[in-house]
């Protein structure tokens, strides 16, 4: 309680993941990808999280077989040979993100009224400039709107190994107790999850009930 007798309000800071909540996810983007590269309709089967039994890259993932990175780089691969050329992870993004826009709208939104409300915002990717480049920065004008950006790129810890979450809370100055952490991936919620964060697991089959979530815990008008 404050010297007017007033309860001070609680405040919350935001700590988000990149690819599949910032950006959409590559599993969105199977049409794009097909349109991008001239290929016919369904020639790309990634289903991931919206089929994941008829994914058995997505089951090795999920089962801990193979890191998020290598299903990437697998994809790609079978990409590059249907298409006769390398293609790599950086090169399919680049692609993508000169095709169509690569942010969620919803992200935006979000961003912009946690920093209106006082909430400090930070990223915490595994991925980024190892996916998108270090243009990324000059790529993406919604980085500019984060305090702080800890990315596994440079770090080495990934997500949800406990340190990449104590960098990334350190980063902003604050504490486990006053964060909330979004992410598309369950074990990085988990992970979170474990080291007394409060999470929200974005379902990108469904992403606007989880920005729904997100605005609900922080309070945002």
């Amino acid at each position: 309680m404050n010297q007017a007798g007033v309860m001070p309000m609680e405040r919350h800071d935001l700590i988000i993941d990149f690819g599949g909540v910032i950006t959409y996810s590559l599993f969105e983007r199977c049409r794009d990808i097909e349109q991008l590269y001239r290929l016919p309709e369904k020639s790309l089967n990634w289903t991931g999280p919206f089929d994941p039994l008829g994914d058995e890259f997505w089951q090795q993932y999920l089962s801990g077989q193979i890191s998020e990175r290598d299903y990437w780089y697998t994809r790609c691969g079978e990409l590059g040979q249907i298409l006769l050329e390398e293609i790599t992870i950086r090169k399919l993004v680049t692609d993508l993100r000169n095709f169509k826009p690569s942010v969620r709208p919803e992200a935006e939104t979000l961003i912009r009224q946690a920093r209106a409300q006082g909430c400090r915002v930070g990223l915490l990717t595994n991925e980024l400039e190892l996916f998108h480049g270090p243009e990324v920065y000059d790529a993406f004008e919604i980085l500019d709107s984060f305090d702080a950006i800890v990315d596994a790129t440079h770090t080495g810890i990934l997500k949800p190994e406990p340190q990449a979450y104590q960098l990334a809370v350190e980063s902003l100055d604050t504490s486990f107790e006053s964060v909330i952490f979004v992410d598309d991936q369950q074990k990085n919620v988990d992970g979170a999850i474990d080291c007394g964060i409060e999470a929200i697991w974005l379902d990108i089959t469904d992403p606007e009930s989880g920005f729904d979530d997100v605005r609900r815990v922080l309070k945002l008008t």
